[in-house]
């Protein structure tokens, strides 16, 4: 019977090595049940908002939009598609991480020549962006069997 190290590849690496008990116990950080640290320590982990508080909220939520709205407009299949993985054909992460940051780049590029479009320059009137609503229906051709037709 083979010892069971040699089985082991390059998938398989040794189990990781354990430390031994010490006689005198563990140390101290893992005995006491608090850490004191300085404010100065702590500093970097300071927040401006409380944490969940109703005033943190409001502006989490409103970052949040914004990030989720970009994520909606860099997916866009007509454009960058970037939630598809097959307009990146290459293989590997750290290619694919590179494609993905291409791609992004192209969305902030075009969301920002998209909004230098609007500027007035020149003593010119600013454009007005464009929307693209869907079309909506009136709330009152709805049955429970779909649309009524329009009725000339």
């Amino acid at each position: 019977m083979l010892h069971q190290a040699a089985h082991r590849g390059p998938r398989h690496p040794p189990a990781p090595h354990r430390p031994r008990a010490q006689p005198s116990g563990p140390l101290k950080v893992c005995r006491q049940k608090a850490v004191t640290t300085s404010p100065e320590a702590g500093a970097k982990h300071w927040q401006a908002l409380e944490y969940g508080g109703p005033e943190w909220q409001k502006i989490y939520f409103r970052l949040r939009n914004s990030v989720e709205g970009y994520n909606g407009y860099a997916k866009n299949p007509l454009a960058e598609g970037i939630e598809s993985a097959g307009s990146r054909r290459i293989r590997g992460i750290a290619a694919q991480t590179i494609l993905l940051a291409f791609q992004l780049a192209h969305a902030n590029r075009r969301k920002i020549r998209k909004w230098l479009d609007t500027l007035a320059l020149g003593g010119e009137r600013p454009r007005r962006r464009t929307h693209h609503r869907r079309q909506t229906k009136e709330r009152k051709t709805w049955t429970p069997t779909g649309h009524l037709a329009a009725t000339a």
